[in-house]
Formats: structure tokens, C-alpha cells, sequence
């Protein structure tokens, strides 16, 4: 529907005009500079467990990280014995002070983490309101693997949620550096099943993104809620709990311009799964996750040449807390950390 009154309203200049300045327009929403500024995010510690919920007197370390023009917003907790670093990836409700409720976990352990704010999400800062493309998100974690890796040699492993689960093999794929991969999807889309479990509807994954790449000097500019492209309301199983997720102007309840969407649908990975050997994956599929099913990861993982491992996580949605797989997921992730280190 969004795209038929598009092109309806190209036919009327003065219409389009509206539109146009409508969707290209910047958010007027003033960012704070730290989560301790904030209240929202406080929010979903109602629906989490307790050892995932952020407790007062136990927060992440806020600090921004320049990248290129970008200040990237982090979340970190060091552990001085941790001999592993955890980077954990939100996806597209995401950012990095939600994600890091399994940071809390992993701290607890012994762990250090950082959840960054991707570029477009929470309080990181795009300055020149430049106009991205999904690359970035790429290039950026691969740096801050870089960075990271440099300050003491600790084995990285990437730790991706929802689409945050491509973006670790993405990056993996081009950084050595990278150890291991934990990831709850490996939804690939550049095949149509899986740009249609990803989309709202298929109206967009069919119809919208090729009249996307054709009409793209225009189109790319257009700014618009991702609860409208995307299946935010699957993202818990919960459907209050889904709303905090979508009502959060800092992950799903913000805008994305339609560059960052495109150029995410066709990006192309340094290696393709058949190649893919440099570390060690492990694949936690939520069992009831009604947005990305197995089904839609499934194939990508089995093309995976190297050392991998599946697991259903029992009773789970699209964001795993619920029991028994939670429980499944935490035991699995550290051994899997184990075997980093052997």
C-alpha cells in the first residue's frame, strides 16, 4: 500500500513534494548522551528473568568510541579474569542497552562484554545525518573487533541477535580475528523466503524493494518507522513485551532510511558460507520464534563449512528469555566459550 501511494503520488508534484519532505525529514527527538539519563529501558526488566534484568547498583560503563565521523555509543562490563571479549549485536528492535540483558549474564560468569549502539540505534551519533548503507555496520564492527583485539589480545566472539546474527558472520567472514560466532538467526536476505519472513508483508519483500533499487536516487532518502517494513510485533511472543520493543524510540520504535534497507536485502559477504571455516559457529534457534523460524536459517547454516552446532532453544520467541530454552542458551554458550579458550 505504501509503495502504490508513492508512485500515485509522484503523479501529483505538490503531493510528492509533501512526501517526500515527510519521510526525508530528521527526527526532532533530542538524544540524551547516556542510558543513566534515561528511563525507558528500565522498562524491560518487567518481562525479564531476574539474572537478565539489569540491577541499580550493577550498571554497564557507558563510553563513546569515534568511528570515522560517528560517535559510537557502547555498553561494557570488564571483567579483569574474563579470557574471552564478547561483542553482542542487537538487531533491527534493537540497541546495544537492550541486548546487553545477556551481557548481565555473561558478566556474572566472569565475561567482559560490549554491546555497541549500532549506527542508526540508541544514543550513538551520526552527526552529519549521513545517509548509510548496511556496509557500515560491517566495516564498523570489523574495526571495533580491531580495536579491541589490539588493547590485549583476548579472543573475540560475536554474539548476534535477530539480523545481528548475519551481521557476526559478516563480519567474521572478513575478520580473522574474530574467533567465534554465537547467533540466534542466519537469515540470509538476498533469498526471497527469507526477505519475506523479515518484511511486514509481501508487498514490500515482493514489490516494494524492486521498485527500491529501481527508483533508489529517490527512494533512498525516505526515512520510516521500522515497525512499518518489519514484524515488530514478533519480536517476544508477548505481545505486551512486544510493544516496549516497538514503542522504544531508541531500537524498534525509531526510523531507518530506505538505503540502509536496500543495500541490507543485497549485501554480499566476503565469503559464502561453503568457504566459511575461520571460527567456530554456534546456532541457538529459538523453537517458537514466529518471525525468523528455523526454516528461514536453516539452509544458510548447512552450506557452513566449518566447526558448527544447532540447538533449539525449548519454548523460546524470536528474542530468547523464556524457560526451559533460556536455560538451554546459557549452558550452551559457555561451553562453547569454553572451547575458545581450550
Amino acid at each position: 500500500m505504501m509503495v502504490a501511494f508513492i508512485i500515485n503520488s509522484m503523479k501529483k508534484p505538490i503531493l510528492f513534494l509533501l512526501l517526500l519532505t515527510s519521510f526525508y525529514s530528521c527526527s526532532t527527538m533530542k538524544r540524551p548522551e547516556f542510558y543513566t539519563q534515561t528511563e525507558y529501558w528500565k522498562k524491560y526488566n518487567d518481562f525479564l528473568p531476574k539474572d537478565l534484568q539489569y540491577n541499580a547498583s550493577k550498571l554497564p560503563t557507558e563510553t563513546y568510541w569515534k568511528w570515522k565521523d560517528y560517535g559510537i555509543h557502547i555498553d561494557k562490563m570488564t571483567a579483569e579474569s574474563s579470557t574471552v571479549k564478547i561483542i553482542i549485536l542487537h538487531g533491527a528492535g534493537g540497541n546495544g542497552r537492550v541486548i546487553g540483558m545477556f551481557g548481565n549474564y555473561l558478566n556474572e560468569l566472569g565475561y567482559e562484554y560490549l554491546a555497541p549502539d549500532l549506527i542508526g540505534y540508541g544514543l550513538t551519533k551520526n552527526p552529519n545525518n549521513r545517509n548509510i548503507e548496511y556496509s557500515e555496520w560491517v566495516n564498523c564492527v570489523s574495526d571495533l573487533v580491531d580495536e579491541e583485539y589490539k588493547k590485549d589480545q583476548k579472543p573475540i566472539v560475536l554474539f548476534g541477535l535477530s539480523i545481528g546474527g548475519m551481521l557476526a558472520y559478516q563480519v567474521a567472514s572478513k575478520n580473522a580475528k574474530v574467533k567465534g560466532i554465537i547467533v540466534t538467526t542466519l537469515a540470509d536476505p538476498r533469498e526471497q523466503n527469507v526477505r519475506d519472513d523479515l518484511s511486514k508483508n509481501k508487498l514490500l519483500s515482493r514489490v516494494g524493494l524492486p521498485i527500491a533499487n529501481f527508483t533508489k536516487p529517490i527512494s533512498d532518502n525516505f526515512r520510516v518507522p521500522i515497525k512499518w517494513l518489519s514484524k515488530m510485533d514478533r519480536i517476544t511472543n508477548d505481545k505486551d513485551f512486544s510493544k516496549v520493543f516497538s514503542n522504544d524510540k531508541l531500537a524498534g520504535g525509531s526510523k531507518i532510511k530506505l538505503r540502509f534497507v536496500r543495500t541490507f536485502m543485497n549485501y554480499i559477504p566476503v565469503q559464502e558460507p561453503e568457504q566459511f571455516d575461520s571460527c567456530k559457529v554456534l546456532f541457538l534457534q529459538p523453537e517458537k520464534d514466529t518471525w525468523t523460524s528455523l526454516s528461514t536459517s536453516k539452509p544458510f547454516f548447512d552450506r557452513i563449512k566449518g566447526d558448527k552446532k544447532l540447538v533449539l532453544l525449548e519454548n523460546c520467541g524470536h528474542a530468547p528469555y523464556e524457560e526451559p530454552g533460556v536455560t538451554t542458551m546459557k549452558k550452551e554458550i559457555q561451553d562453547f566459550l569454553h572451547k575458545i579458550i581450550e
